[in-house]
């Protein structure tokens, strides 16, 4: 049987018009009825973006209306345009043109990912911790996520990786002061303080993506030359379970194993397997 990932199509969310978009399908609607979005993808917005667009905004009127829901009362919550409405708040608009949608939570953060991810608004951990709510909340697969962004399912799994990097590294990554190629680099790299040690390294240094492959190579060869019956474990193990396997000894003979998944469809097929 077909999995079914949304009750309604795509199209039947997302307006085809945008820049010429006909009188009849938005009205101006106050900005005292309309507050922020409780499920927006998009955490960090830029002073200098938010500054241009109010500008653009200034000079040229609004090119797209925002997309909103109602949530109770009379008053509508932003679904898609946050950007647009700070900027008509910073104006001191009194309204706003608007096109209100019937949308329930889930139809609403999936809209918002889409003008999001097409507008290249997100970043990677924003799009990372959008991917992760599709799966755990809305029980999306890895496979429904994949073609529902229009990448490959390992670009899925990447992606969801980056949230495992230390919060220092993520940091960087929302602030763009890491790019996604050098923070994937990094999680060649097994501990956090390791981690944490090539960041600094990079940010130091100045490395190039393949300097930084480079020295993670040789962390890697460092720890395995070190403790080669640990490598071997680790390997039987990853074979065994389908899945990347980390086994830290400590001091007489005690230790932790560190099982990695990347949905709870993932962490049940694990499950399944240890049975």
């Amino acid at each position: 049987m077909e999995r079914k990932v949304l009750g309604r199509g795509l199209d039947a969310l997302i307006p085809k018009k945008t820049a010429a978009m006909l009188p009849r399908e938005f009205i101006h609607l106050s900005l005292n009825r309309i507050k922020p979005a409780k499920c927006q993808p998009r955490k960090e917005v830029s002073e200098k973006e938010l500054r241009e667009l109010t500008m653009s905004i200034k000079e040229k009127g609004f090119i797209q209306p925002i997309v909103v829901r109602e949530v109770s009362g009379g008053a509508y919550e932003v679904v898609a345009g946050e950007r647009r409405y700070q900027a008509a708040k910073s104006l001191g608009l009194k309204e706003i043109p608007t096109i209100i949608k019937e949308l329930d939570d889930k139809e609403a953060f999936i809209l918002a990912i889409v003008e999001n991810l097409q507008r290249q608004d997100l970043n990677p951990i924003e799009e990372a911790q959008a991917f992760k709510r599709l799966i755990e909340e809305f029980e999306f697969s890895l496979e429904d996520t994949a073609k529902f962004v229009g990448k490959d399912k390992s670009t899925v799994v990447n992606t969801l990786r980056l949230l495992k990097l230390p919060d220092k590294i993520k940091q960087a990554l929302r602030k763009g002061v890491l790019t996604r190629t050098q923070a994937r680099t990094i999680l060649g790299v097994e501990t956090f303080q390791a981690q944490e040690k090539l960041f600094h390294q990079i940010l130091k240094e100045g490395l190039s993506v393949r300097e930084i492959e480079k020295k993670a190579r040789l962390i890697s060869k460092k720890r395995k030359k070190t403790d080669p019956f640990i490598i071997e474990v680790e390997e039987r193990l990853q074979k065994l379970l389908g899945t990347k396997v980390k086994v830290f000894n400590k001091r007489n003979n005690r230790g932790r194993i560190v099982l990695e998944y990347y949905s709870l469809e993932d962490l049940e097929r694990i499950i399944k397997r240890l049975r």
